[in-house]
Parts: structure tokens; sequence; C-alpha cells
């Protein structure tokens, strides 16, 4: 490399061959901060050594401020779910970048709306007077049912349940549900295949009353001004990760099954699912 070169690569950011991630902390609220910590700087550590480039990663627990970073450099990539990139990152300034994929890939990225089968709740619109319990940190559930009940009732949701329990984990969500102490979740479907794996008496005591397909829980993408052939060398590291005995522990915490690339395309439906909710506040507000 010329001088010349090296002077620009110091000048510019986004052409320093170091993948520098910085990870949302609040959109992922089902695995424990020290975990995630450890399990992040561990993910792109190994992947680094492997493609032979220094990786770092910042936890970041204001979204405004990893905005700030990613537009001027600081950041290079971003780990995060889908409604808090849709709402804050400009999409023309992403690249492609990699996505957990959870196994039964037939049904994958499903977020689900499920009722104790004794609860009276077979269908959304049965849901009057009735107790929702949802994942804390998990704005792509508080919109959903937010749309359902302006769909149903020309309500929002806070309007329908005065008081939303907001747990912290999917699999208390599940077994709340299941002892009957709430009348409907929201959960996502691996943990819920999970917890059926774990205790079948889950499958025969709930039922399923909607789905929201197409949300990926966790997605990342990089910043366009990365340099193009740097960029595919990490996600070609990326994608062999599961062939490592380590980046397969690493993987089991996320229930993942293998890693993919991602696009702009994988926030078509939460883009499609924030619209909509849009145009039924606007209904809404001036009817």
């Amino acid at each position: 490399m010329s001088v010349t070169n090296v002077s620009l690569a110091a000048e510019d950011p986004f052409q320093q061959l170091t993948l520098r991630t910085g990870f949302y902390l609040e959109s992922i609220p089902d695995i424990a901060l020290a975990d995630m910590e450890v399990a992040l700087r561990f993910w792109s550590e190994e992947v680094g050594k492997h493609a032979g480039f220094k990786a770092f990663i910042t936890i970041y627990k204001n979204l405004d401020q990893m905005r700030t970073d990613f537009y001027q450099g600081k950041i290079n990539f971003i780990v995060s779910s889908p409604l808090p990139i849709v709402d804050t990152f400009d999409p023309a300034l992403l690249a492609d970048g990699y996505k957990i994929v959870q196994s039964d890939t037939s049904a994958k990225n499903q977020l689900l709306i499920i009722t104790h089968k004794n609860s009276g709740v077979n269908h959304f619109k049965d849901i009057k007077n009735k107790q929702l319990s949802i994942l804390i940190s998990d704005p792509i559930s508080e919109m959903y049912v937010d749309l359902l009940s302006l769909k149903h009732f020309g309500k929002q949701a806070r309007e329908m349940f005065p008081n939303i329990d907001r747990i912290q984990r999917s699999n208390q969500l599940i077994f709340k549900l299941f002892f009957k102490k709430t009348d409907m979740i929201l959960v996502y479907r691996n943990a819920y295949q999970l917890a059926i794996e774990l205790n079948p008496q889950i499958k025969t005591n709930t039922r399923v009353i909607s789905r929201l397909a197409n949300i990926p829980r966790g997605l990342g993408f990089f910043h366009r001004k990365v340099n193009p052939k740097f960029r595919e060398s990490v996600l070609a590291e990326m994608e062999k990760l599961e062939t490592h005995p380590r980046g397969r522990q690493l993987m089991a915490l996320f229930h993942a099954e293998k890693i993919q690339r991602s696009s702009i395309a994988d926030l078509k439906t939460t883009q499609q699912l924030k619209k909509k909710h849009l145009q039924l506040i606007d209904r809404v507000r001036n009817r």
C-alpha cells in the first residue's frame, strides 16, 4: 500500500480494515447482559482471528448515540432487532450483513400471539377484559398488538390493555401463560417451540391465535462506505462460523442453526408493519 493510501485510510474510518460492531442492547431482552457481552465479543474476535483482521464491539443502550457513531465511522457494523434499525437508520447507508437463522427454516422468524385454551380468547376480538403479557423492550410486539387493537376496536392497545405485563424472558412469559397467570402473550416461535420440546403439555394447553411472519430477531448491516472486499471477507467468515466448535457454542446461546447473509429486503416486513400502524393511527385520529 502506498503512503498516500495509508494516509487516506487513516483519515477515512470506513476504509480502515477492522470490524467495529455496535450492538443495541435493548433489542434482544431474552439473553442476559453478561452472557451477551461475552458472546458478542467472542463472536467478533473469533471471526476476526480466522479472517486475519482485528475486531471490536461496543454495546449501546442509547440508540441515537449508536446512530451517530455509525454515521461518523466509529463503528462500521450494526446489530439490532429490525424495528430500531427501521426507526433510526437511513437504509441508503446500509449494506448487506448477516442474520441469525433459527431452526425449522420453513416457519422461521414468526412472532406469535398465544392464549391459554381455558382463557376464552380464541380470536383477537375476544381480548376485552383480558390480561396481556409481552417481552420487555420488544417494540415489534408493542406495535403488532397496537395494530391489531386499532384494526379490531379502533383503539390503541393501552386502552384495551391498561395494565400490560412486561416480562424479561420468553420462557417466563410462556410459563406464566401455562400456569394461567395471564390470558395472552406475544412470543417468538423459536422460544415457543423450545418450551414445547421441554414440556409437551404447553402445546396441549395453549393456542396460537395470530402470527406475524418474516420478523428476524437479530440483523446486522455494514455501512455502505466500508470497503467492499473487506465486507465480503467478513461475511464469508461469518458464514463458516458454524463449522468451528466454539462458533457452534456461541450460536447455541442464540438458539441459532446458522448464519445467513442479510439484505435490506429483510427489513421489508417491519417497514410494512410500521406503515400500516401509522395509517391506522391516523385513521382513528381523523374520525
